[in-house]
């Protein structure tokens, strides 16, 4: 047994002595290493550090989204409840300064008297710290008193802010109160390049049992240039006001792009909500107070929901005769059809294969004899039917991804929408017919002016984007967002003569015209009655690019449902668009480039109007009002109008046509 002994003696004190030379080993070669780690574990305090979320410029640094500094105020009850001379007086400078309930205060640092951090009041402004902060040093400067103030101290934050307000909200988006998520638009797109990392500060007890304090800074975010000019936005949005002042609608939406690189100068939509406080409705004056007090809560987040969504790339419409140089461009490159060809519009199209089934177009009388150009500036809908069945379904359909239809553009903005385009296969005689005059089929705003530009640049389809530049925090350029070609969509030949048509049916047609004296102007309306028929209601709308001859600058006006009796009528986009053009181009240094001679444009007073006011006198054999003149004598079988005659040279499908099933 004392063997056993001995030998289990013996063989604990070899272990403990191997034991003993490993530990010499590891504090000789790695020592430092876990002493820092045992000591970084011996933590008394640590806080966090907040980062700047970066900020949002327009394309000269003014800057549309920054940050401003804001305290959280912060109680020890620990230390105020240290002493009498310290209880008192402080509660005392907290009641004087911020009318704080004092019993309430006393309760608090009696049922935490242990505690060293309660989040008292947040996001105070440096106003109000200061005023305590000022009595603070006033008492405890003060030799002649025991008092002292202590155990209060403030915790910096940073609260995002935006010094326009309600300027380009739908491009800028907004941010949550911590500045970590942005919400729609630029904040919600670039949120990882404009969120930064908070920091970190510890502190911890040395060797020798002293306090340290280890700081781990934070890495605020980065800068976003936009592609906007503020100038320019301001100019768009004031008349937008004007418009919805004098007229109105359900929504209103301007965008101006550079056509040869698709950058986005201006993005506005009606109406509109003020950035810095999301949720109020009552901004634009689009919804009254008793609306809003009238909403449930579901009914109200559904309501700002819709606000908050950008109507240019998250809604889908028909685009209506905009679609029109779309279609002949699809044929002239595809060698379907020439410039040369010609059509004969009697008043209406009998659509082959469909039992005598007829659309009429907007001049029921007729238009006559027309080519190529003047399908375009009579906007003739009889021709364009003539044309999508000369080139085909196929072709057609070949086109519309070219032309990126039914695709996201891939705009920098969050939540862009497809749009629905028939499937050739789906396509009958009907959907072609009605197709090829832009109505049956949705797009979005932002693909229509992305192909728009790419038609009168020659056929260069670039991304549309709305930043230029990613900035680190001290300015030093991250990224550089160049232009980005996609494809060719037309020859250079068939856009000088969709250019060449587009500037001769603004010249040509007269009554609400967009045309400035000594500007070259090229355009095309568009008019497209929604979705049910039944109930009339109409997006009007209107492209345009200056110089024609070579453009350098693209607009687009879209109004959804205008606020008057008859929304079909079409000088509410031309308007718009000619004033918004009065506007621009001289801001824009454009020169005029033709005599401007001593003829004065149609006043725009005559269309910004009441409804059941004078409108200007109609062309010989129109009717602006959307009548149909010989709606008696429409055949049985017959149907009803292509576009409803709603502007010079006539827009807006009214058939019906979707009611019945000629498949």
């Amino acid at each position: 047994m004392k063997k056993k002994l001995a030998l289990t003696f013996f063989l604990v004190a070899l272990v403990l002595f191997g034991l003993a030379i490993v530990v010499g080993f590891i504090g000789r070669d790695h020592g430092e290493e876990y002493g820092k780690r045992v000591l970084a574990q011996q933590t008394y305090a640590s806080g966090t550090i907040p980062f700047k979320r970066g900020e949002i410029t327009d394309r000269n640094g003014t800057v549309l989204a920054a940050n401003e500094a804001v305290y959280n105020l912060i109680l020890d009850p620990s230390v105020i409840n240290s002493s009498e001379n310290i209880t008192g007086p402080t509660l005392d400078a907290l009641v004087e300064c911020y009318g704080y309930d004092r019993s309430e205060l006393e309760k608090l640092l009696e049922e935490n008297p242990n505690s060293k951090y309660i989040r008292y009041e947040k996001r105070m402004s440096e106003e109000n710290r200061d005023k305590f902060l000022a009595k603070e040093k006033e008492v405890n400067e003060n030799m002649d008193i025991k008092d002292k103030i202590d155990g209060v101290w403030f915790e910096t934050e940073y609260k995002r802010i935006y010094p326009y307000s309600t300027l380009a909200c739908d491009l800028i988006g907004f941010a949550s109160e911590d500045g970590s998520t942005g919400s729609y638009g630029i904040e919600q797109y670039y949120n990882d390049e404009l969120a930064g990392v908070p920091g970190r500060e510890y502190g911890s007890i040395n060797e020798e049992g002293n306090a340290e304090k280890v700081t781990r800074d934070a890495v605020d975010g980065n800068t976003i240039v936009s592609t906007i000019d503020v100038n320019l936005q301001t100019i768009v949005e004031n008349q937008l006001k004007l418009f919805n002042e004098k007229i109105g609608s359900k929504n209103t939406a301007v965008i101006v792009m550079n056509p040869n690189n698709a950058e986005i100068l201006a993005m506005a939509t009606y109406p509109y909500y003020n950035l810095n406080n999301p949720s109020d409705l009552t901004v634009s004056g689009y919804y009254t107070e008793e609306q809003i007090n009238a909403m449930s809560e579901e009914e109200r987040l559904e309501t700002l929901n819709e606000l908050w969504k950008n109507y240019i790339t998250q809604t889908t419409y028909e685009p209506g005769s905009t679609a029109k140089p779309l279609t002949i461009a699809a044929g002239l490159e595809e060698g379907k059809l020439s410039v040369s060809d010609s059509y004969m519009c009697d008043g209406g199209w009998d659509i082959p294969n469909t039992n005598g089934s007829r659309i009429s177009c907007h001049k029921t009388s007729g238009h006559g004899m027309l080519d190529v150009k003047g399908a375009i500036v009579e906007s003739c809908n009889d021709a364009l039917m003539q044309i999508g069945w000369q080139i085909g379904s196929e072709v057609f359909c070949k086109y519309q991804p070219i032309f990126g239809l039914g695709d996201r553009t891939g705009i920098d903005l969050p939540g862009e929408e497809y749009g629905i385009l028939k499937r050739e296969e789906d396509m009958s005689e009907v959907d072609l017919a009605t197709n090829s005059f832009g109505q049956n089929f949705n797009a979005t705003v932002i693909q229509m002016a992305a192909v728009y530009c790419s038609i009168i640049n020659g056929g260069n389809y670039y991304t549309p984007h709305v930043v230029r530049e990613i900035l680190s925090s001290d300015g030093a350029v991250i990224e550089t967002k160049e232009k980005n070609l996609v494809r060719k969509t037309v020859s250079e030949s068939t856009s000088e003569f969709l250019r060449e048509a587009m500037l001769a049916m603004v010249d040509e047609q007269t009554p609400w015209s967009t045309a400035i004296p000594g500007y070259e102007i090229g355009g095309k309306t568009g008019t497209a009655e929604k979705q049910p028929r039944s109930d009339k209601k109409y997006v009007v709308s209107f492209a345009s690019f200056v110089p024609a001859s070579n453009p350098e600058y693209f607009m687009m006006v879209v109004i959804d449902e205008p606020d008057v009796e008859d929304q079909s009528t079409g000088g509410y986009a031309t308007t718009l668009t000619h004033d918004l053009w009065v506007d621009i181009l001289p801001y824009l240094n454009l020169f005029p480039t033709r005599d401007t001679g001593e003829e004065t444009q149609p006043s725009t007073e005559n269309v910004l109007q009441e409804p059941g006011q004078n409108t200007p006198e109609e062309p010989e054999g129109e009717n602006l009002n959307g009548e149909n003149p010989d709606e008696t004598d429409t055949p049985e079988g017959e149907l009803p109008e292509g576009e409803n005659p709603d502007e010079p040279e006539g827009e807006g499908y009214s058939g019906g046509i979707f009611q019945g099933d000629f498949e």
